[in-house]
């Protein structure tokens, strides 16, 4: 009997440790960042550009890139998806630069933590890539302080700029194209294969280990708090961020000023722009010119008198 028992307590005590051994496995698999290679440069659309650099509040040194606009009106702020870059090639960020480029704005655009060409191994799930944008911002201030900013985020970026947003002044706006509402959601609906019991065990594990908490970055709790214009566009189908995230996040917002455009049967993850770039760009413009007007200074009567006259 004593034999039965020490085989049962041996069994279960292996059972445990196999549990366990795997929960802190898919933690780590979850939070090590699958870093993809930045592809291309402004450059290829012969657009003159610098490269930038800041570091964020925990020293990590972030890449990114400033393309100017002749005679700019506002600067936008390009946010990448979680597992993209800057230069995004399947959700066409690249050519972004581009469009915003030609319509006259800057455009900073810059790789998070862990991604791309900055530094860092590990994606914490938001709890850190928020001062990321941080970062970004500060370094913008500080180099362009006289132009507003727009950000445009997707998918994960676009939950990072409302998450910003709802606590900085000085936004004039927000484009979150396929916006997560929850990470913890998200997560949930990707990885729906794992036991409900299993995928808290590995939470537990992200948040102490790793400092990844799922349940930091949660726009649907602090949108209301946007005091700035935001447009939300997301899919009808959407197999990564359902819509239903943009439509709760709009639902959950009070502000007038918060609007919602839901691509009809249209199928993918932050993927309309590639293929209707167009009416991607035109809707993505005349939000802008809406929370940025353009300026049109009078004709005083010195200018007046000193246009030129045709010559009789």
């Amino acid at each position: 009997m004593i034999l039965v028992v020490l085989i049962v307590c041996l069994v279960l005590v292996i059972s445990m440790l196999a549990y366990v051994s795997a929960a802190f496995y898919l933690a780590d698999r979850l939070t090590h960042t699958k870093r993809q290679r930045v592809q291309g440069t402004p450059i290829d659309l012969g657009l003159h550009f610098q490269d930038v650099q800041f570091l964020t509040f925990d020293r990590l040194t972030l890449n990114g890139w400033f393309v100017k606009s002749p005679e700019a009106r506002a600067t936008v702020v390009l946010v990448h998806d979680r597992l993209g870059t800057r230069a995004d090639v399947e959700q066409g960020l690249l050519k972004l630069h581009g469009d915003y480029v030609r319509h006259g704005f800057n455009v900073l655009s810059f790789d998070l933590r862990g991604r791309g060409e900055s530094s860092g191994c590990r994606d914490h799930l938001g709890s850190r890539e928020h001062h990321d944008l941080d970062a970004a911002l500060d370094y913008l201030w500080k180099q362009e302080n006289q132009l507003p900013v727009v950000l445009h985020g997707f998918g994960f970026g676009a939950a990072l700029a409302i998450k910003v947003a709802s606590r900085r002044s000085g936004i004039a706006g927000i484009i979150a194209d396929s916006p997560v509402a929850s990470v913890r959601e998200m997560l949930r609906f990707q990885h729906s294969h794992i036991p409900a019991y299993m995928f808290e065990t590995v939470h537990w594990f992200a948040r102490w280990f790793f400092d990844a908490d799922l349940d930091e970055l949660k726009p649907i709790d602090i949108i209301n708090q946007v005091e700035a214009p935001v447009l939300l566009l997301c899919a009808e189908i959407d197999n990564e961020v359902p819509e239903s995230h943009a439509l709760n996040l709009a639902a959950a917002s009070l502000n007038r000023d918060h609007q919602i455009w839901v691509a009809p049967q249209h199928k993918g993850h932050c993927s309309y722009y590639i293929q209707h770039s167009v009416e991607y760009v035109n809707r993505s413009v005349s939000f802008i010119n809406h929370v940025v007007p353009i300026r049109i200074l009078p004709v005083t009567s010195d200018l007046a008198e000193a246009r030129p006259t045709r010559a009789s």
